[in-house]
């Protein structure tokens, strides 16, 4: 009671102004991305208030709020497209059981490492894929065609424009946009989307003649059982993977972005099973997929929220809004919606990014147009993996790129240490010395065995002191230059070997090829001494090294 009456006096009265300025912004995104998915608005406004209170509560990040986002639009679409709404249903409760997977085997932390401009690539893909779907509703073009991809929305447009034009609706979305991307310069704290909505429905009462909404159910949501059957699960688990990994990924973002602002710390595995049960409730109340939705939980901080009952608020706004307001929202005009989302398509582009990212080294540069064009052309599942798999490769080309130095070339550079071992070695022309620099693995071990020459009779020592790591690929190569050199009757001393390396290279047996711990020697000096004694020892005995 104690803390009821303190949370009363301390935080409601901003949780109570953040949850119900959210929740206004809430409606009409909540209504658009329903649409633009394929669904009924009503299920977008269902999916914002379980979202809200049940991944609010258990959420990993103290502000989240979570919802129908604009990043799962295109996706949803192609499931409906499909599979219909009953498949959305079923592919978003499979989401948010792999979700909840992703969070127990801890997940969490390996998502964060998915390269910045794999997440700008799919991003601006997205974004520009929804600014284009929403062309025909701003336009006021009436097809029965949903086209998915890119190039079918630009072929559906070629063939309606611009004859198909209606211009109430181009004035009303014209309008919408106007007063959206221009609010800010009017007022600086209340949100834009619920005033350009207002009007712009306004607008088209007068103007007539523009495609609405239609009719939005008075009543809160009943829950139903899913008419699930086991063939459904090989059909449905990669869109309902998609859905996963892209809301794994979105609400995470979400919860750094909070993190930033409000200077919190989340907790990404608990914020992936929250996500998780809150999707696999949202479809029984026919709701569709929900993630953490970054602009909302921005403004819930904006807006001074200090727990994580804003988002119940937020959640009770739409309460009541569908209880008492439903009615009205009939008249919303697709057009008005359409250019809202095209604003919200715009700022998800992250098109200032994008253009930064360009002048980018040219390896991150690919990763980004490839992503992007992949996330157009084909689908965004294999843009991720794609852009993912395209960046860890090139980052291992580049942490393989080990240098291989002689004595000639370190005394060629001036050093005075590569001075003086030059000296030493002068009278024996069979000591040859290498050094290696950098971590010796598979991407390493070709270019290792190109680089390290034999002779007869050679003696080489390779001096390791600044390999870190070592890998089979890279022993395996090593062992073939051990068996060439041992075929031209030469021996090779390994230096200064740190000790992860040295356990790696007896567990795998190269050291026993070398011919035990008298090849290994823990400095430069004492390897030389070493191989001056072999040369004399095999001088003197008239049989050099032979076998």
């Amino acid at each position: 009671m104690k803390k009821l009456l303190s949370y009363m006096r301390s935080s409601f009265r901003h949780d109570l102004i953040a949850g119900i300025v959210v929740g206004l912004v809430a409606l009409p995104l909540a209504i658009a991305f329903a649409v633009a998915s394929g669904a009924r608005p009503e299920q977008g406004i269902y999916t914002s208030i379980i979202a809200g209170i049940a991944i609010g509560l258990a959420s990993g990040s103290k502000f989240q709020v979570s919802g129908p986002t604009g990043a799962f639009v295109i996706i949803l679409l192609g499931i409906v497209n499909a599979f219909g709404i009953g498949g959305l249903l079923i592919a978003g409760c499979m989401a948010g059981i792999i979700l909840v997977l992703m969070g127990l085997f801890r997940f969490g932390s390996i998502i964060k490492y998915i390269p910045y401009p794999v997440i700008i690539g799919f991003t601006s893909g997205i974004g520009l894929l929804i600014f284009t779907s929403q062309l025909s509703h701003f336009f006021g073009i009436s097809s029965v065609e949903k086209p998915h991809g890119w190039i079918q929305m630009l072929t559906m447009l070629f063939h309606h424009l611009p004859r198909d034009i209606n211009v109430s609706s181009l004035a009303v979305g014209s309008i919408t946009l106007f007063v959206s991307l221009f609010w800010r310069k009017i007022h600086q704290t209340f949100p834009a989307a619920p005033i350009a909505l207002l009007v712009g429905t306004i607008l088209s009462l007068f103007l007539g003649h523009t495609p609405v909404v239609g009719a939005i159910p008075t009543g809160l949501p009943h829950f139903q059982l899913l008419n699930f059957s086991w063939s459904w699960i090989p059909i449905l688990l990669p869109s309902a993977f998609t859905i996963a990994v892209l809301g794994a990924i979105e609400s995470l973002l979400s919860a750094i972005v909070a993190d930033g602002m409000a200077g919190t710390k989340h907790n990404s595995n608990q914020e992936l099973i929250a996500q998780g049960v809150g999707n696999i409730i949202i479809p029984f109340f026919g709701g569709i997929p929900a993630t953490g939705a970054i602009a909302r939980t921005a403004m819930n901080i904006r807006n001074g929220a200090k727990t994580r009952m804003a988002s119940v608020v937020h959640s009770i706004v739409l309460i009541v809004i569908v209880l008492f307001f439903a009615p009205y929202a009939e008249h919303i005009p697709m057009a008005a919606l359409a250019a809202i989302l095209m604003v919200v398509a715009y700022r998800m582009s992250e098109a200032h990014h994008f253009r930064k990212l360009l002048t980018a080294p040219l390896p991150d540069v690919f990763v980004l147009l490839t992503t992007f064009f992949l996330t157009l052309f084909v689908d965004l599942t294999i843009a991720v993996g794609a852009g993912v798999v395209l960046a860890s490769l090139l980052f291992i080309k580049n942490v393989s790129e080990i240098t291989i130095n002689t004595l000639e070339d370190n005394t060629q550079t001036g050093s005075s240490a590569a001075l003086a071992l030059r000296e030493r070695v002068k009278d024996y022309p069979l000591i040859s010395l290498y050094e290696v620099n950098g971590p010796m693995f598979f991407g390493a071990a070709s270019f290792l065995e190109d680089q390290i020459a034999h002779k007869q009779h050679e003696i080489l020592i390779l001096t390791l002191k600044n390999v870190p790591v070592i890998d089979a690929s890279a022993m395996h190569a090593l062992d073939l230059i051990v068996e060439d050199i041992q075929q031209n009757n030469g021996k090779i001393i390994l230096v200064s070997l740190q000790p992860q390396v040295l356990r790696a290279l007896w567990r795998h047996g190269t050291i026993q090829k070398l011919g035990g711990e008298d090849f290994v020697a823990r400095n430069i000096d004492e390897a030389i001494e070493r191989a001056k004694e072999m040369i004399n020892q095999s001088s003197s005995q008239g049989n050099l090294f032979t076998t």
